[in-house]
């Protein structure tokens, strides 16, 4: 699978085994949805026009493993950017990753605009029901009585109540397909890679907007093996985040039609916006500081 580095030369320059690992711990869930991404890109053809957006979170480092376009978005802004790299490279297939933090905390708003607006992308929400990257803290999807660094006694009803991601952009207007999927077990895994590349190939065929909600262990914060963090997942996410699709309206829903792609021409784009007079007059001698 070419998608993948050969090497991730974050890890000792890309020399001996760290060079052949990445840097997410044992047990964690985004190694396996990484792998799906990437197998469905291979099996697709479509690694010279993908583009993935990093979030802020655990899989910040996404561009060290995945040989495709990338960039780097601000805290929740990932779909965002994704939008403006779809608008201005129509052909592109674009990748929205991003965490439970990242996408329901900081990002709510922009997954919503995103989702509503209905433009063919790609989102894949990790959700492991804790921020990860940054200590522990509780988050969105933190389930009621779970032990977090900010909930150290529990969530209680005065923090919130989880948030369901999937249910909720499902009853949007403009995503074309929502599911939700986990990793605890075999039957999972494979259930979790179909879906994937199922996101991916309709944004191949202009279907339209799409997100497939990953229920992901993280043994580190549960302070569990990975064998019980799995377990975990199983028993205590499933009864609140129920898997499976929770809208699929890819049979009915016309693909998007062609838009022009955009000039990127400085001529163009002064005469679109107007040009700045050749001199500008200037009222003060300096920056303004203190005494």
């Amino acid at each position: 699978m070419n998608v993948f580095y050969e090497r991730f030369a974050r890890h000792a320059g890309g020399e001996g085994l760290k060079g052949q690992s990445t840097h997410y711990c044992p047990g964690c869930g985004h190694g396996l949805v990484h792998k799906y991404l990437a197998e469905a890109i291979d099996a697709l053809g479509i690694q010279d026009r993908t583009v993935a957006i990093s979030p802020v979170g655990c899989a910040v480092f996404l561009y060290y493993y995945l040989d495709v376009g990338n960039v780097q978005a601000a805290h929740g802004r990932a779909p965002a950017v994704a939008l403006g790299q779809k608008l201005a490279r129509p052909q592109s297939i674009v990748v929205s990753y991003q965490g439970d933090g990242d996408l329901a905390s900081i990002g709510i708003a922009e997954i919503l605009q995103a989702a509503q607006l209905g433009i063919p992308i790609s989102v894949i929400f990790v959700n492991n029901a804790i921020y990860g990257m940054t200590g522990g803290q509780m988050a969105p999807t933190t389930l009621m009585g779970q032990k977090t660094a900010t909930s150290p006694d529990g969530r209680v009803r005065t923090m919130g109540e989880p948030l369901r991601v999937a249910e909720m952009m499902a009853q949007l207007d403009g995503p074309v397909y929502v599911e939700r999927v986990a990793l605890f077990d075999n039957r999972q895994r494979v259930r979790a890679q179909k879906a994937i590349r199922k996101s991916l190939e309709l944004q191949v065929d202009n279907r339209g907007f799409s997100l497939i909600e990953v229920l992901s262990e993280c043994p580190l914060h549960l302070e569990l093996t990975p064998a019980e963090a799995e377990h975990w997942v199983q028993q205590n996410m499933l009864p609140v985040y129920p898997l499976g699709v929770k809208k699929d309206v890819t049979e009915t829903r016309e693909p998007w039609p062609a838009w022009t792609t955009p000039s990127f021409d400085p001529e163009v784009v002064a005469g679109v916006i107007g040009r700045a007079p050749e001199s500008v007059p200037r009222f003060c001698s300096g920056f303004p500081r203190g005494h």
